[in-house]
């Protein structure tokens, strides 16, 4: 995906080429890293395929789910900015919960970080090591708006920095592996945005919950559902992302 990238110069990366099922505009780039994708998809064994731009595809009874995001961050690749990743997820049910490996290549720095259910999580193919919760020092702000940020602000006092990386996978996983500290989504995203990095966290020991404070495990594989969310090293900083999150919409 990463080459056939390459091969559109970057002036054309934005032309429009149709509407995704998502409900975003499709432009060039996001058509050609889905098909590059799909390609390698199509040698796979039968599955379920859930894919921001092209929908959902149902597999047989029984056959594993296949969650895409081709480019996570995608405004940020059109731009040249550099936090955009791919992300796919492979799950053996319905749910969010039911993911058992989740995959995203950073498409710039080309960092791999695999998470397999009950196994881990490698980045290019080591063990991580993962920074221990250090309070609210450094907290990533997902969805970010001028109006989102001020509505957010005054819950956020205390905390030292803020980012705003334009991926939620990205966000999601700098959280899991202890890069940041907690991460607040002001904005509903979706399932293809995290279905990996939601098993990321999960097997690093993050805490990732919906805007209400519930987890997500029983969130639908599908392009339905939208919903803002946080996560955290710590529990007991949740609560904390929480009131930014309700600030945005009381």
């Amino acid at each position: 995906m990463a080459a056939a990238i390459a091969g559109v110069p970057p002036e054309r990366w934005t032309e429009p080429v149709g509407d995704g099922a998502g409900g975003d505009t499709t432009v060039l780039v996001d058509r050609v890293a889905e098909d590059a994708v799909l390609g390698v998809l199509a040698g796979a064994p039968a599955h379920a395929l859930v894919s921001e731009e092209v929908g959902e595809r149902p597999g047989p009874a029984g056959a594993p789910v296949v969650v895409v995001d081709p480019i996570d961050g995608s405004l940020n690749a059109k731009r040249g900015l550099p936090d955009f990743c791919l992300s796919i997820a492979v799950a053996d049910g319905p749910a969010l919960g039911d993911v058992r490996i989740g995959y995203l290549r950073h498409l710039t720095s080309g960092e791999e970080i695999v998470a397999v259910r009950g196994g881990g999580v490698t980045v290019d193919g080591t063990a991580p090591p993962v920074r221990a919760p250090a309070g609210l020092e450094v907290v990533v702000l997902e969805g970010v708006s001028p109006r989102r940020v001020t509505a957010a602000a005054a819950t956020l006092e205390g905390v030292y920095r803020l980012r705003a990386l334009g991926s939620l996978a990205i966000s999601m996983a700098a959280v899991a592996l202890g890069r940041a500290d907690g991460m607040a989504a002001l904005r509903p995203g979706r399932v293809v945005d995290v279905a990996a990095a939601h098993l990321v966290a999960r097997e690093l020991g993050a805490a990732v919950r919906d805007g209400e404070g519930r987890p997500l495990d029983a969130v639908p594989l599908g392009l339905a559902w939208r919903g803002t969310m946080v996560a955290a090293r710590d529990e007991a900083h949740l609560e904390r992302l929480l009131d930014a999150v309700r600030a945005v919409y009381r």
